[in-house]
């Protein structure tokens, strides 16, 4: 088994499941664009040099193009696309398969579990990236579905899980701290 002190895996959602649109003109994805990037260049810095992105759209692929570019600069830096299964693009938007086929070129290696669809082969997909990895970055605020297993599964393996999401001071502040801003004028003596 290759290495897991030097690997990072990513899992998080799908663009729907976010709560902003996942779009690059939004300030939220700007915010979400900003932790996403420094968590990934904090474990460079630290010796990460492998990546492992599971190919889907949304999280995965926005981190395994920061990971892509990064690699320009650091030619020591590795990018493993894992894909649950051929064809998993099919339905997918232009746009989205663009960016799909423009990542698994710029991938130094491609794996594929299954030949076709099965029920299991996304939480497959999780779990073989999880079991090669380290460090597992997120982007979870604590909805229901796959991320959260795949978390769940990183924490049963002792893995070091580092959420974007708890490191965002606006969601904080707007889920943590329900408060209100009031201006007060100056004191006009």
């Amino acid at each position: 088994m290759k290495n897991i002190e030097i690997s990072c895996c990513f899992t998080g959602y799908r663009p729907d499941k976010f709560d902003f649109p996942f779009e690059e003109s939004c300030h939220e994805y700007k915010t979400f664009y900003t932790r996403l990037s420094t968590a990934i260049a904090k474990l460079i810095n630290d010796g990460c040099t492998q990546f492992y992105c599971g190919m889907a759209q949304g999280f995965d692929i926005a981190a395994g193009e920061h990971v892509a570019l990064l690699k320009k600069l650091r030619p020591d830096i590795k990018l493993i696309g894992v894909v649950p299964f051929n064809g998993q693009e099919q339905n997918w938007s232009k746009k989205w398969q663009d960016r799909y086929f423009a990542l698994l070129n710029d991938c130094d290696e491609v794996i594929t579990l299954n030949d076709s669809y099965t029920s299991w082969c996304f939480g497959q997909r999780n779990q073989y990236m999880v079991d090669r990895s380290r460090y597992c970055i997120t982007y979870f605020d604590g909805k229901k579905g796959g991320t959260e297993n795949t978390l769940k599964y990183a924490s049963k393996n002792g893995r070091q899980i580092i959420n974007i999401f708890d490191t965002d001071p606006n969601e904080a502040q707007k889920s943590r701290y329900k408060c209100q801003l009031h201006l007060i004028p100056p004191d006009e003596n």
